[in-house]
């Protein structure tokens, strides 16, 4: 079950619900996934909530329409989600349904049925041809119906494509996904976009004309998630679902479990006792996940599985009970379409709990790896439940411990050395340790003649921004190294026999435009696709706000903080207190100047959290009303913000709808090869 409105949204004028729509429509914030002109048509009657319930279908840049203007398809944008359902898609796993729910389907042959199926094979539509940019995949004209029909587990035969041939869905042999936290488009452009004169080792050779990042960056293609920040991302790239449906839209979100009745302790009744609990802050990117207030196991307070507390099971799930079946049918093992593609899984957090849920069982318990050696996740949850292990399931701890899933963890910046020249050199050092990784990796399956698809995530520049701020010149070093490693990274890949050489330390990247020695060897099939969770804006001391004491005493939790928290804060007021909360917001200059307070309502129904609502289980996280930042201002605690004016420290930030926080790279380097 959702929470959605079926029927026309109208908001009434001056209330900020309006005002955000009004922002929207100037561009000065970002929807997650409708453009500027769907809200420019706010007084068109034809424009209603159905839209914003449904799938979005493809903007006209990316996929042609034979609709008009009034037709939704020329209002939306491809958003941070679709990239994850389309690397699912290569990889052989279904996305989960964007639709309506499955308890308010019907086969009503009226408008809006209509309506419902016509954005259902759009969004798929789309998702399926960023899927063969990324897979080399070949659209066939049914393909739509067959994403389709699968995401209903209806029969349909994948085998042949237009063209004929077996298998060819996806063909890309390697696929590799680098996402660099925080580095949205401002960021690149603000590190990346001039030639300053500086003669820096970590610039490339092409960076004097035009950054090998820009060169290759499609900047207007890819949006954020809502909030625009890492959890809210990484969830999304692992279940290829929006923030209202996986349960993990934000940080330190506050929940509970079970019912209380009168005299609980006293009960005799231990079920009854045991089932509720008190509320709790789920910490999720943590070693394991917890309460962030009580430091318990969320097993200990009422979240006995990983699937309570992500309420969207991972792709990576779905992909092994996939090829779990397929192993037990050789029929359907002769006829599958998934492959064996191995999932290569390459950052600093294997071991954390999050990164178990989202990667793999526990393996040796070595605490570093070097290039070269790999292990399997340290044992913690979110790696585990991102590669698909459901914290129970034996027979899927087994198959990605056999071959299907490996892991590697590259070390990370400490925090001492931020700002220091040291820090820009470990982030970057650290980085191509990761490369190198990579590398080895793909290397041994192209000499097994195995497909791959590996995930490279580093916390960089977003740890040097949250520290120093944007604008500091270690992030410029950062980027700028990034660049030149992935760059390097391309290099090899267009040199099959540099790659298996294994020797690949020393390879500078090649000046752009330089082509090919006569004899030299082709590069492998593979392509890389570079992008980031969010972007970032710096706030200074004084734009950091606290709460009114009066305010406050309204409140029961105030999610906030200065990191990212504070520009989408999620406020849960004392029972029954939520209208006299909104009326001392009011009187409040500093607030109603630079925050919209909705109602978590108000931002269902305007798609914030996606196309099709929130689910109920995740519905209590969010509290009564969200304040979204219109600039750099940001909600910060008492503690943060007595910290940090004192120092007079600027931090990095994002969290809200600014452009710098919403809009993401998609840079996409595809081979020049003749298969």
């Amino acid at each position: 079950m959702s929470t959605s409105s079926p029927t026309p949204y109208r908001p009434t004028p001056g209330t900020d619900a309006h005002r955000l729509r009004s922002l929207l429509a100037s561009g000065k914030l970002l929807h997650p996934y409708l453009s500027s002109k769907y809200f420019e048509n706010d007084d068109d009657a034809s424009i209603n909530a159905n839209v914003v319930a449904g799938s979005p279908p493809p903007p006209p840049a990316t996929v042609e329409t034979t609709e008009g203007k009034d037709h939704p398809s020329f209002f939306v944008c491809d958003n941070f989600v679709d990239l994850a359902a389309s690397l699912a898609l290569c990889c052989g796993a279904s996305p989960p349904r964007h639709g309506k729910e499955e308890e308010e389907a019907n086969d009503d042959d009226d408008a809006d049925s209509r309506r419902e199926k016509a954005m259902q094979e759009n969004i798929h539509r789309r998702r399926l041809r960023l899927a063969a940019d990324i897979g080399r995949g070949c659209l066939a004209s049914n393909d739509v119906t067959s994403v389709v029909a699968d995401n209903r587990n209806e029969a349909v035969d994948h085998n042949h494509n237009r063209e004929g041939r077996t298998n060819a869905t996806y063909e890309r042999q390697h696929i590799v996904l680098i996402l660099c936290d925080g580095m949205g488009n401002s960021i690149l452009q603000s590190t990346l976009g001039h030639d300053d004169g500086e003669k820096d080792s970590t610039i490339s050779s092409s960076t004097s004309s035009q950054s090998f990042f820009l060169r290759n960056n499609q900047p207007t293609r890819l949006r954020a998630v809502f909030p625009s920040t890492t959890p809210a991302a990484l969830t999304t790239l692992a279940t290829a679902a929006w923030p209202g449906r996986h349960g993990m839209p934000g940080w330190n979100l506050r929940d509970k479990h079970g019912c209380d009745f009168p005299g609980m302790m006293e009960q005799e009744d231990e079920r009854a006792r045991t089932a509720a609990q008190p509320p709790v802050q789920l910490l999720v990117l943590s070693d394991r996940i917890r309460d962030a207030r009580s430091g318990k196991l969320a097993s200990e307070i009422g979240f006995g599985t990983w699937d309570k507390v992500f309420v969207e099971p991972p792709w990576a799930r779905k992909l092994q009970e996939k090829r779990s079946q397929s192993e037990e049918e050789p029929q359907k093992a002769k006829n599958a379409t998934t492959g064996r593609r191995r999932m290569i899984y390459i950052n600093a957090y294997n071991g954390d709990d999050y990164q178990n849920w989202s990667q793999g069982q526990n393996g040796d318990d070595t605490s570093n790896a070097q290039r070269g050696k790999r292990k399997y996740s340290d044992g913690t949850d979110f790696s585990a439940w991102f590669i698909g292990d459901d914290s129970s399931s034996a027979t899927l701890q087994n198959t990605h411990q056999s071959t299907l899933f490996e892991t590697a963890k590259i070390e990370e910046t400490s925090f001492d050395t931020l700002g220091k020249p040291e820090g820009s050199t470990s982030a970057i050092d650290y980085f191509r340790n990761g490369i190198n990784v990579a590398l080895d990796s793909i290397a041994r399956a192209e000499k097994r003649g195995d497909s791959t698809f590996t995930y490279l995530y580093t916390a960089h520049p977003d740890k040097h921004m949250h520290a120093l701020g944007v604008e500091h010149e270690e992030v410029r070093k950062v980027v700028r190294g990034i660049e030149t490693e992935v760059e390097r990274l391309w290099t090899v890949l267009g040199d099959r026999e540099a790659l298996l050489s294994g020797v690949y330390d020393g390879i500078r990247p090649t000046c752009s435009g330089e082509s090919k020695e006569v004899g030299k060897p082709s590069g492998v099939d593979a392509a890389v696709v570079v992008t980031a969770d969010h972007g970032h804006v710096t706030v200074h001391e004084d734009d950091m706000i606290e709460l009114p004491t009066d305010v406050l005493d309204l409140l029961e939790y105030a999610c906030i903080g200065v990191h990212g928290k504070g520009r989408h804060g999620y406020l849960h007021c004392r029972t029954g207190l939520q209208s006299q909360f909104r009326q001392r917001w009011q009187t409040h200059p500093e607030l109603t100047e630079h925050f919209l307070l909705l109602t978590i309502e108000e931002a269902i129904h305007n798609g914030l959290f996606g196309p099709n609502g929130v689910r109920i289980e995740v519905r209590p996280r969010l509290g009564d009303f969200v304040a979204i930042s219109l600039g750099k201002e940001t909600l910060v605690t008492p503690s943060e913000g007595e910290r940090y004016k004192r120092a007079c420290k600027c931090q990095g930030a994002h969290g809200s709808l600014l452009p710098e926080e919403m809009s993401i790279p998609f840079i996409l380097l595809q081979p020049n090869l003749e298969i």
